[in-house]
């Protein structure tokens, strides 16, 4: 039985996701980051200055009343304070711009590595929650290294410089008035691990409110059509409510930590002035010293204020790293390994041999069981059986969206060689395809670009297009080609949509179309055209090539023109033959036969009757 389960891998340490994360993106804007902590120091080196700058003046005032020093100390901190402002502006500039760089490097490549996973992974992953890490997660990242790392020199700078020009004026003074705020930090340290349980239980409600819209948007006029608004609505209400009321969380521990630090500032300015005032009065201290003792406090808030949001960022930074590393190093299928074998240059055959199948969320319940035949190519080849035969899932396994067991679909080639379909590469085998599933995707863009995929050539479109039996609904469209179809095609009919879809696995050089019951919504006008196109198709080219086309669809009258026709019955193959082969002896294509010959007479009926 196919077991498409990922090898399991230990998950990385948050050290070693960390590591790995800064070698690939931190560290490519390390010049930045340099430059920025040579401002930053220059930041942390003024203000220390300015109050001792400050303490000159007020003593050279107090002591000898020299007007000229204090006005000389005055323009002196005036300038200082102006190139301040401006090292402090470039030093947060230089840090902050390699986030944003980062997140727009880290969400391409987020992006370009999951639209290659296969859709096992999407089975265990919701969209909302892709969504989530890709925009939320990606912004935590993005602090982190702007404003975290930042905060982490920014932190040690100060504090190093200003605590040891407070050291220098009193040990004693320095050691009373820093005792409240390391108590307080201690505290402020408790609830931001409280804080940072409540994020991560936020960011899962949020993901989960997400899922939850999209999957509504998505669906809207199924919602609509059964007046089932107030059903979703109220989800929406109830997931919307445990999120609103873990943020209420976070605001409450929030209000009660934030003023600690503010408070113990506070603390720290009375015991100053309570035990520095008499050691001014007795000489100890000069006047200037206390008002630079007191300055130094207040800029010590910022950081050490800062300090508590710091660990907070870095904490929700590791957490939402940690999320987007799942995405962006998570396994992709590939049976093939390192090295995988090319596909044959001119296909003669797909074999399939004893070709079972079970999805792995139903592993007892086998869709494909033991199918053993040999498709051969360059023909128009039909696929037909009940809902829930297995049609569907025996396209996924030949298109690789699943991957089969190894030697259970081989490729062989005009030269007699036969490829394991799952020993060659994965975006090479693709190349050579075009399939057009039997639910149409088509993207809120024009039917050009849906068509063309982002590849426009005019004369391939104009083939695709006739081809697919398109021209006469372009030319009702107001901007024809270039009309826009709205959310998943909603602009457009079921059949428009399915011939759009057809026409965009016309528009490429294939050599197997894989075609869905593309025909499910068309006319049997259409139908005929439509066959008619694949009977062109299958002709062979000017270099003797013929691609293969494989047709699944519940309407015979399409499948009779084809060259063979598979029959699926259950999961087993119920016979493999041509149209009038089968009429002969296969009960179950009889049946279907003679079913949809009789709705088909009682519809010419209607349409004449009077």
């Amino acid at each position: 039985m196919a077991n498409e389960a990922i090898p399991a891998t230990p998950p990385p340490s948050v050290w070693s996701t960390l590591a790995r994360f800064t070698r690939r993106y931190v560290l490519r804007y390390w010049v930045w980051f340099l430059a920025g902590l040579v401002f930053l120091l220059g930041t942390s080196w003024l203000a220390v200055q300015i109050p001792l700058e400050l303490a000159r003046g007020i003593d050279a005032l107090r002591e000898t009343g020299d007007l000229d020093a204090v006005r000389a100390s005055a323009m002196k901190i005036t300038w200082m304070g102006v190139v301040l402002i401006v090292v402090r502006t470039l030093s947060r500039v230089l840090f902050f711009t390699p986030g944003r760089l980062l997140e727009y490097r880290l969400r391409t490549d987020l992006f370009a590595h999951v639209i290659t996973l296969q859709p096992s992974f999407f089975a265990s992953h919701s969209a909302g929650d892709i969504i989530n890490r890709a925009s939320s997660d990606l912004q935590f990242v993005r602090a982190m290294v702007g404003f975290g790392i930042l905060q982490v020199f920014n932190v040690v700078a100060t504090v190093a410089l200003t605590g040891q020009e407070m050291y220098r004026i009193s040990p004693s003074l320095t050691a009373l008035s820093l005792a409240p705020v390391l108590l307080s930090l201690i505290l402020v340290q408790a609830g931001i691990n409280r804080f940072f349980t409540l994020a991560n239980q936020a960011q899962q409600q949020l993901g989960k409110v997400s899922d939850h819209l999209l999957a509504s948007l998505q669906g809207v006029r199924t919602i609509q059509g059964f007046n089932a608004e107030g059903a979703f609505i109220e989800r929406l209400r109830e997931r919307d409510l445990n999120y609103t009321e873990t943020n209420l969380k976070m605001a409450w521990v929030r209000t009660i930590i934030m003023p600690l630090l503010p408070i113990a500032t506070t603390v720290s300015v009375y015991l100053l002035i309570a035990v520095g005032g008499p050691m001014a009065v007795a000489g100890k201290l000069s006047v200037g010293q206390i008002v630079a003792f007191v300055a130094y406090i207040g800029s010590l808030l910022f950081p050490l204020r800062g300090l508590g949001f710091m660990v907070t960022v870095f904490q929700r930074g590791f957490n939402s790293l940690e999320r987007i590393d799942e995405l962006l190093y998570a396994v992709a299928e590939q049976p093939e390994g390192p090295s995988p074998a090319a596909p044959p240059a001119r296909l003669a055959a797909i074999e399939l041999h004893d070709l079972k199948f079970a999805y792995p969320d139903a592993p007892d319940k086998p869709v494909l069981k033991g199918l053993t035949v040999t498709l051969p190519a360059g023909r128009i080849l039909g696929v037909y059986g009940a809902t829930g035969s297995g049609k569907s899932t025996l396209l996924r396994l030949l298109t690789r969206q699943r991957n089969p067991g190894p030697g259970q679909i081989l490729l062989r080639g005009e030269d007699g060689q036969a490829v394991d379909l799952t020993a060659i590469s994965l975006g090479e085998w693709r190349r050579r395809l075009a399939v057009v599933p039997q639910v149409p995707f088509l993207f809120s863009e024009s039917i050009e670009q849906n068509i063309a995929m982002g590849d426009p050539d005019p004369a391939r479109l104009t083939a695709a297009v006739r081809r697919a039996a398109l021209e006469a609904d372009l030319s009702a469209l107001p901007e024809g080609l270039k009309t826009t179809v709205g959310e998943r095609g909603i602009m457009l009919s079921g059949g428009q949509r399915q011939r759009a879809a057809l026409a965009r696995g016309l528009y490429r050089d294939f050599d197997l179309l894989v075609l869905d019951d593309v025909l499910s919504a068309v006319d049997q006008k259409t139908e005929q055209q439509l066959i008619h196109t694949l009977l062109e198709l299958t002709a062979p080219g000017p270099d003797g090539r013929r691609p293969t086309v494989i047709l699944v669809s519940h309407r015979l009258s399409a499948l009779a023109r084809a060259d063979k026709v598979l029959v699926l019955q259950e999961g087993g193959l119920a016979d493999f033959g041509g149209h009038e082969e089968l009429l002969r002896r296969c009960p179950a294509y009889q049946e279907a036969w003679s079913e949809q010959q009789e709705h088909a007479a009682e519809s010419n009926a209607v349409e004449v009757a009077p």
